[in-house]
């Protein structure tokens, strides 16, 4: 089971608070053998002014990369208290910021990624991909979309499940494993979730003496009975386990607000391009609704077992 010991952390300069860099700190409290490395990218356009002439083009990237890079450090002096907490600089020089972090990420360096929180527009998935989305869709890692919020040792912890394909229950099992690891970190409290949506086929609303609502019925018992199927295999109790009618946009926000979590993990397709834009993921879909941490796991992260 994987361990926490290699965090990358993305700051970023725009930001007053940065987020990311609290809960990495925050994380070290649980595990003193963490390392911290503090990740900043960065690009000067006068770097291009310079391209023809190839001394003054590296006397310039050097002197924005040291200043950057004394900034950084100035950083973490700032938020760690701790002289003990281990915490590398690092400054990358790129243009592309998503394809910068997820270059890094997935080095083989870190077991987690720890970004701040952005908020998207209403067309963002349709006209571009944003940094974090990027980052959510190529990490080999499991990523953690932080929030503003405080975290508290003893605080539950939230586990999307997805039972729709043999895949992905095989996939939830993974998911569960990274989110115990958290828990036994930070003495949390497993709470698994299930959304049951309820798609009616048109030929069945045709169909005489046909009640929708003992279709929907049935739907979500076959929902509960495998998540409690899976709870059991876990040792996970059923006041623990918790269902709802609808889609997973709707639901895991609803129940976020009923559980008050520290996180929440779920796994994520990490489809790419057009599949992306028009269908989306479900982490993309929820991040901006949620008072959590969101820590996503995607199919392509390697399973790492202790």
């Amino acid at each position: 089971m994987r361990k926490y010991n290699n965090i990358l952390v993305v700051v970023e300069p725009k930001r007053e608070r940065q987020v990311a860099l609290e809960r990495a700190i925050e994380l070290y409290r649980y595990n003193p053998h963490i390392t911290i490395t503090v990740l900043r990218l960065i690009y000067d356009f006068s770097y291009d002014i310079h391209i023809l002439n190839r001394r003054r083009a590296l006397e310039t990237r050097d002197d924005v990369t040291a200043t950057h890079l004394a900034n950084v450090k100035q950083l973490i002096a700032q938020y760690s208290k701790d002289n003990s907490v281990k915490i590398l600089p690092k400054v990358i020089w790129t243009k592309d910021l998503g394809q910068g972090i997820a270059d890094e990420m997935n080095s083989g360096a870190y077991d987690l990624l720890i970004k701040g929180a952005n908020h998207h527009g209403v067309l963002d998935s349709i006209i571009f991909t944003p940094v974090d989305w990027y980052v959510l869709r190529n990490a080999q890692i499991p990523v953690v979309i932080a929030k503003e919020h405080a975290w508290q040792e003893h605080g539950n912890i939230m586990v999307a499940l997805d039972f729709t394909s043999e895949e992905k229950r095989l996939f939830n099992v993974r998911v569960l494993r990274e989110a115990q690891s958290l828990a036994r970190v930070i003495h949390g409290t497993i709470h698994l979730v299930n959304s049951a949506p309820v798609i009616l086929p048109t030929i069945m609303l045709e169909a005489p003496n046909y009640a929708p609502e003992i279709y929907a019925d049935n739907v979500v018992k076959e929902h509960r009975k495998r998540l409690l199927d899976f709870a059991k295999q876990h040792n996970i109790p059923e006041a623990q386990c918790h269902i709802a009618e609808g889609m997973p946009d709707d639901v895991i926000p609803q129940m976020c607000a009923k559980l008050q979590p520290q996180a929440v993990f779920i796994g994520s397709a990490g489809r790419q391009g057009v599949a992306a834009a028009l269908i989306g993921n479900t982490c993309e879909e929820i991040v901006d609704y949620i008072d959590a941490d969101l820590f996503v796991l995607n199919h392509r992260v390697k399973e790492n077992v202790e």
